[in-house]
């Protein structure tokens, strides 16, 4: 018996088992694959933050609140999980994309640099009629290494992990939430689903208003990589009429310290190919790789770079793309849910703890969610 059953130990997962641990919940954390995995939404090491919103001006609250965050995990468990090296921004000045970004910026006062030519390098093949615009307190998180760190800290303060077992079944019986795994079985007052893409199976009723996409990551090999390093070069996104969505990327990591093999690795933003969570290591990828390879010929130079390695993940996105957080209704507040991040949530994953671990204990937040509740 437990306070708080929570299935589910990715990104939000992860970060909200530590928030309950944080007040003393006795808490349980059900996972069916381990901490931190190829098969879910978070995998490929990095991750962009940062403020200046262009999907919608309401989210920044909610990331001023989750730049503290990330600043409490960093001094609490001495890890580093996000770094500000800055972001470019590059498009038309009248592009949807730029014209968010700098709503936002001026809304909430956030630093944006406007500069009349290209940051750090000429590395892009940029459009002199581009506008380019410069977050400098934006950057990368480490993903998978965020998750680790979260579930670590949590088991500290006293949090359980029930690892490798998958959940058949839940509900409501007695008063009290019963959620059954195909070992065994688990009760709590209080259940908090954040499983991903594997939702649907657990919230079939969810199905009509999520869809699951596979997401391809490319690595690039560069010539000169030490250009490329995190010190010398931002995270970057470019929009462009031609592509739906945005393109992005990243830094090359150090070697010595979060492994890998000093490849630039970049990707698109746009919900890809529909498809079920048992698809992810088999879909085709055709499409994505062909738009990717138009973007490299347009954006890339011609010579000094090679395609070298691809992975996947999955996008949860809901119909408008914002989030779903909130008490399921008819369930006597009993069962909470954090869903369809669309892609783009990851660096809300401190805040998201925050708000998921208020519904369970409090039946309310005060952090603002309207955008997210199923109304």
């Amino acid at each position: 018996m437990y306070d708080v059953l929570l299935i589910g130990l990715g990104s939000m997962g992860s970060s909200t088992l530590y928030q309950l641990a944080m007040r003393g919940v006795k808490v349980l954390g059900i996972e069916q694959f381990g901490i931190s995995h190829n098969k879910g939404s978070h995998s490929g090491q990095t991750r962009i933050v940062r403020k200046a919103y262009f999907e919608h001006p309401d989210y920044v609250p909610l990331l001023e609140q989750s730049y503290k965050g990330w600043d409490e995990i960093y001094e609490r468990s001495g890890t580093q999980l996000f770094y500000k090296n800055g972001l470019a921004y590059y498009g038309p000045y009248d592009h949807a994309v730029m014209n968010g970004i700098k709503s936002s910026a001026n809304q909430y006062k956030i630093e944006l640099d406007r500069l009349t030519r290209k940051p750090h390098h000429d590395f892009f093949n940029i459009p002199n009629e581009f506008e380019t615009l410069v977050e400098p307190d934006a950057g990368f998180a480490l993903s998978e290494e965020t998750i680790k760190t979260y579930t670590k800290e949590a088991e500290k303060l006293g949090a359980e992990l029930c690892i490798g077992e998958e959940v058949v079944a839940w509900d409501i019986i007695d008063g009290d939430v019963e959620v059954k795994t195909t070992t065994q079985s688990y009760r709590a007052k209080k259940l908090i689903i954040t499983a991903g893409s594997y939702i649907q199976t657990l919230l079939p009723d969810l199905s009509f208003s999520l869809t699951v996409t596979g997401q391809i990551l490319t690595w690039l090999k560069v010539d000169d990589p030490e250009l490329f390093h995190m010190d010398n070069f931002p995270c970057w996104v470019i929009a462009d009429e031609e592509f739906e969505g945005v393109f992005y990327g990243f830094p090359i990591l150090d070697k010595e310290k979060y492994g890998g093999e000093g490849y630039l690795k970049l990707a698109q933003h746009y919900p890809a190919k529909i498809i079920s969570p048992e698809e992810l290591s088999t879909f085709d990828t055709s499409n994505e790789q062909e738009r990717m390879q138009r973007f490299i010929k347009k954006y890339l130079p011609t010579n000094g770079v090679e395609v070298i390695a691809q992975s996947r993940c999955m996008y949860t996105n809901t119909i408008d793309e914002h989030f779903l957080i909130d008490v399921i209704p008819d369930t006597n507040s009993q069962i909470i849910i954090g869903t369809g991040f669309s892609g783009h949530g990851f660096k809300f994953v401190p805040v998201i703890g925050e708000i998921l671990a208020d519904l369970a204990t409090l039946g309310k937040t005060e952090l603002p969610i309207d955008l997210f509740r199923f109304r």
